[in-house]
């Protein structure tokens, strides 16, 4: 296990050496596509044709993370009311795969990379405000890119509007995090397994559940679960299990505004 953190360790530390992207040291940096919407007679950019779409996309990408020339990236883009202005917006996941099996083979790690699945900031996602018609600066997932960002929505902090909800894969585990926007900037708030040790005999995995609290925002119950034994032969890294749900309490995390992210109090108060 020592092997392994470490190993992890130097691959995000090659991995963010080379990958930070150049950018001032504000929080947070939109595009303006003042320039831009006018060229669509649509205006804003969720309305405009797939291929400004696209191409509008990939220049704030290939700008914000500074992608090498020619690189084979991928994008998919998820649109929901995130915010009160009941415009709706869109989460942008990208996935860069293709340049962590290149940077892995060409800094001579590749071996041990592909037994972590590639692991690094390869997944990120990027949010657009579709009031301001901007972008934010891309928020990197540590994980294994061999799998995109799975994204959804969830109404948990109103019922107004939608909150992030992102699951990722990091070797035969996924986890699940859940972003807040706080002055239009997604900031995490709660993490935790979706499932642990797929493929062997001390799997675990978990069920969640958005229970109203006390306060307006709610509460997040996570149950045990089993993972669904596969049929066959499987690759931990990249197999997506079925879970299946029991009703055997594990936590109750509720919100707490004054710190921004969720505690339990099982056991004393915790993340």
């Amino acid at each position: 296990m020592n092997r392994i953190i470490s190993l992890l360790v130097l691959l995000l530390s090659l991995s963010c050496e080379h990958d930070k992207p150049k950018q001032d040291n504000s929080d947070a940096k939109g595009i303006d596509l003042e320039t831009t919407r006018n060229k669509e007679q649509h205006g804003f950019l969720l309305d405009s044709s797939a291929y400004f779409v696209d191409s509008v996309v990939r220049s704030f990408v290939e700008f914000s993370i500074q992608t090498l020339p020619n690189e084979n990236y991928t994008y998919e883009i998820y649109q929901a009311s995130l915010n009160p202005d009941q415009i709706t917006d869109a989460i942008i996941s990208v996935n860069r795969c293709a340049y962590a099996k290149e940077k892995a083979e060409n800094s001579g790690y590749l071996s041990q990379a592909e037994n972590v699945g590639f692991m690094g900031p390869f997944n990120l996602f990027i949010f657009y405000d579709g009031a301001s018609n901007t972008f934010t600066m891309p928020v990197p997932v540590p994980s294994s890119p061999l799998l995109p960002l799975s994204i959804s929505f969830e109404n948990i902090s109103s019922n107004r509007h939608k909150d992030l909800v992102v699951d990722f894969r990091i070797r035969n585990s996924s986890y699940k995090e859940i972003y807040f926007l706080f002055n239009n900037k997604p900031s995490k708030v709660f993490q935790w397994k979706n499932f642990d040790g797929l493929g062997t005999k001390e799997s675990e995995a978990y069920g969640f559940e958005f229970n109203p609290g006390n306060g307006r925002v709610r509460d997040i119950v996570v149950y045990n679960a089993q993972i669904k034994a596969p049929k066959a032969e499987i690759d931990p890294f990249i197999y997506k299990p079925e879970i299946l749900n029991s009703t055997e309490l594990l936590k109750n995390f509720f919100y707490v505004p004054a710190q921004g992210k969720y505690f339990s109090t099982k056991n004393g108060l915790e993340e």
